[in-house]
């Protein structure tokens, strides 16, 4: 595997327990819908964009590029599922103590787990997922396409 691939991995994990606490931190500061809709959806452009242009300038590929997009957001799209449940069940939370660990010897503990992770966070993926594909296939492959754009106008002048 080459060490980029490593990386692009490495920012999907981290940017998705990011987006965890991030989500948390602007749900609860900003009212106006449109604005939470721009602050909440564009903060996924930021990850996203420095690596289709990389990928694109290493590949020279539009469709690479697209890829690595789909796969970097997917992740993040996981990871930030994952991240939930663990939280959950090592931090806890305030509406969701039944999930806390220390509750382990509790006689539907284990069914509760059960259901946090084909309820929230395999729901959560599954809603999510198509979202990750479609949008970064389309992001990475119209940065990239822009990119290799300009680079071709910028060689030509």
């Amino acid at each position: 595997m080459k060490r980029r691939w490593i990386i692009y991995i490495i920012v999907g994990i981290l940017f998705g327990v990011f987006d965890f606490f991030y989500q948390e931190l602007t749900s609860g500061i900003i009212s106006s819908y449109a604005t939470w809709f721009i602050v909440a959806w564009g903060i996924w452009l930021i990850p996203i964009i420095p690596i289709s242009i990389y990928e694109a300038k290493v590949t020279k590929s539009c469709l690479r590029s697209a890829f690595t997009s789909v796969i970097t957001w997917s992740i993040s799209i996981v990871s930030y599922y994952l991240f939930m449940a663990v939280k959950l069940v090592l931090i806890g939370q305030a509406s969701r103590k039944e999930l806390h660990i220390s509750n382990y010897r509790d006689e539907f503990y284990w069914s509760n787990l059960k259901s946090l992770f084909t309820g929230d966070v395999l729901s959560g993926i599954i809603e999510w997922i198509g979202i990750a594909i479609v949008g970064g296939f389309v992001i990475g492959l119209s940065v990239s396409f822009a990119y290799l754009k300009l680079k071709k106008l910028r060689k030509s002048h």
